[in-house]
Formats: structure tokens, sequence, C-alpha cells
């Protein structure tokens, strides 16, 4: 998840392990928050598993999104990362080689697993092997502004809408300052809207980076085009990962695309009333990504098998259900959703979510997704704004990122 998409992940990178109090085992966990609020529900998870198992102690430090991964490689790399490790689907591959895969440890453990969603498992899966417990989970899905639906006398999206319905609801809700749709040439959400569109998608799954391929570049050149040509979306000033949030919640752009994991909190900054659809059907029906986050063990844990069981506890039934209630997670298990939706009361959420899960495919990517996504951002202002085609920008991103 992105800076104002993933909205959750702290730690500073901590010391590895030590003793703790009392003869408890003290766990470091590193995780990213964006604020306070953020910051407090991790140590308040943390709290909460020492109190179901006192001989587990979990010290949570914790570093912006932006941050979070590139401290954690320079952690990982030196043999001094902290035991407990956040990860999030999009990043995993890069990150499996000094992390400990979790399969044996399930094993040895009778850990049942099957309540977890499948997609979020696979997500943080590399080469067969699970490398985190994840916590949420999520498909990407198409929020919007009901009062510029309302205001412009358009109907608002349903369940299975397709793309000719969007591009028109677009350009109806396009006016003096206003625009029908957000494009940002951030990975999940731009590849999802091409992947509905075309079906291409950014990797051969098996690692390699595939991004200029025909039916990629004809669906990049399309989703540039709604800002570029038709403009139906604003144009990208700058590189700026925040742009397709903070342009929504300005209140000036009718539709965008998020997760589930960021929902409530638009809904609590939004100035107006939010609603969701599904992701619009291209010629294949209607397809989407989906993504997830967790929490993994680094190979210079110490205790493993400690950490483990803190992993264990943290992504319990019991705890899911409480970060579902609170806001802070959709959950991975399918058995505590249900306390997201009595927390949301989004008119609509379980039948788009439950839609949206059903068309998600996980989102593969390549141990170089970050440096990807860093020239997609680099290059995204030229795309958007015509200057650059599609083929050029993407045969850019495929050479720089060495990849080819």
């Amino acid at each position: 998840m992105r800076a104002a998409v993933a909205l959750a992940l702290g730690g500073t990178l901590v010391m590895a392990c030590g003793g703790g109090d009392g003869g408890s085992k003290a766990l470091t966990w590193s995780m990213w928050a964006s604020g306070g609020e953020e910051q407090q529900v991790w140590h308040e998870l943390a709290d909460r598993v020492s109190l179901e198992d006192p001989q587990v102690t979990i010290k949570l430090e914790t570093s912006s999104f932006e941050d979070y991964f590139a401290e954690l490689g320079t952690r990982l790399g030196s043999g001094d990362a902290p035991c407990i490790v956040s990860m999030q689907a999009l990043h995993t591959t890069g990150y499996t080689q000094d992390m400990v895969p979790l399969d044996e440890l399930i094993a040895k453990n009778k850990f049942n697993v099957t309540d977890f969603d499948r997609s979020v498992m696979e997500g943080l899966s590399d080469d067969g092997k699970l490398y985190a417990l994840p916590y949420d989970v999520g498909p990407v899905i198409l929020t919007y502004n009901k009062d510029m639906f309302r205001n412009a006398g358009v109907p608002e999206p349903r369940v299975g809408w397709t793309l000719a319905e969007f591009e028109s609801a677009a350009r109806k809700l396009t006016g003096d300052r206003t625009y029908g749709f957000v494009a940002a040439p951030q990975d999940i959400w731009m590849f999802s809207m091409v992947l509905t569109r075309t079906g291409a998608q950014p990797t051969d799954g098996a690692g390699s980076l595939r991004l200029t391929t025909p039916a990629m570049t004809e669906g990049v050149q399309w989703y540039a085009d709604l800002a570029a040509r038709k403009k139906i979306a604003p144009r990208l000033p700058a590189p700026d990962p925040a742009f397709s949030d903070t342009q929504f919640l300005s209140g000036t752009v009718a539709m965008g695309t998020n997760g589930p994991w960021a929902l409530l909190n638009l809904k609590n900054q939004a100035g107006f009333r939010v609603g969701l659809t599904t992701i619009p059907a291209g010629p294949y029906g209607s397809r989407t990504y989906s993504s997830g986050s967790g929490f993994g063990i680094s190979k210079s844990c110490p205790d493993p098998e400690g950490a483990f069981k803190a992993i264990t506890l943290m992504t319990a039934k019991k705890q899911l259900e409480w970060l579902g209630g609170v806001g802070r997670a959709y959950p991975s298990r399918e058995s505590a959703q249900h306390a997201w939706y009595e927390n949301a009361r989004l008119a609509g959420a379980r039948e788009v979510l439950e839609a949206a899960n059903a068309a998600a495919i996980p989102l593969r990517t390549t141990k170089h997704w970050e440096r990807v996504n860093e020239l997609l951002n680099q290059y995204g202002p030229s795309l958007f704004s015509g200057a650059s085609s599609a083929k050029q920008v993407l045969e850019q991103v495929q050479r720089q990122a060495g990849q080819d």
C-alpha cells in the first residue's frame, strides 16, 4: 500500500531481540505508521498480545511508509534487522532472501491457515514459500464522491458497471475545475485499470518485468489519455505518490481507485459522502488486483520460534476483529471481516468487496519493484501531460529498472 494508500506500517527498525522484564521474551517489531493515531493502534496491538500471553513482549518502533522499506533493506542486509518485520505484498519478492520461510514453522506448530484470504497469502509468498502471516487484505476498488454525482444528476455506479459507463460518467462529471476521475502512475492503481482494459500484467509472474508488450502499452496509453487527451482527469504536475488521495479528498474529483484498508480514513477525512463500487468491467469482465500486508520473521532473529508465536497471536481472529473494528484493517481472516463492515457502515460495501474479491488476483512484482515504482512516478508527469507516450515511458522504465 503507498503513502496515502496504505495508511499503515510502523517501524524505525529497532534492535533484534533482547531479554525482557520478568523473563519474558522481548521481540522487536518494525512497522510503518503515518502519524500518532496509527502508532497508537500498533502499540496497542503489541500490548494486547502481551495480555494474551505474558511470556511474549513486543517492542515496536515506527517509520513513515516512504522510508520504511529503504530502512528495512539496509537493516536486513546488515544482519541487524528486527525479529518481526512488517511486509506488504507488493514488496515481498525483494526481501525474501533475508526472511525466514514460514512453512516449516506452520507445519511444526500445526497452525491452521485456512481462514486467511488466499490472494494475500499468495501475495506474501515467493517461489512457493510463505514469508508473512497477513493481517489485512483488499482488492482495488473505485471510490466516488456521492455529492458530486448527485449534484451533476449522474446515476451512481453499480457493481459490474462497464468501462464505457465509467468514461461516460467521468465526462459528465468534468467541468470548470472539476474532474470525473483521478489517474496516477502508482503501480496497483494504474495496473488495475490496465488489467480490466486490456488484460495486461506488468510481470510474467516469475519475477521478470514485462512493461513493453503491446497490450500493456495500449492499456497505459488509454489510462494516461484520461488526463492528457480526454481531460477528464487532472494532470499530474510533479511526482507525487499521494496525488490520487489528495485530489479525491479535495472534493474536486468525482472518482478514484483505492482499497478497503483506506476507506474508513477517507470517509473520516472527506467533506462529502463517500461511495464505493467495483473497477469498471472491460472486454473480459471486471478484473482487479488485490494486495495486503502481514508480519514475517527476519533471518537475523535469534528466536524465530518466539517470533512465530508472536505473529500468530498478532493475526489471531480476536486481534483482527479488533483491528477491523477500529478501522485499521480489512481483516485477512474471512471470519473476522464482519468487524470491518460493522464499523464502516458504508452502504453496499459488502456487495462491492465480495464482487471485487471474486475478480481479484495478486499483483506479482519483481525484486526491483521499488525502482519500478520510482521510475513510474518520475516519468508520470510527462506521460500524463501527453509530452511522452506510453511506449516511450514504459521502454525507459523497463530499461532503467534493469529488467530487459
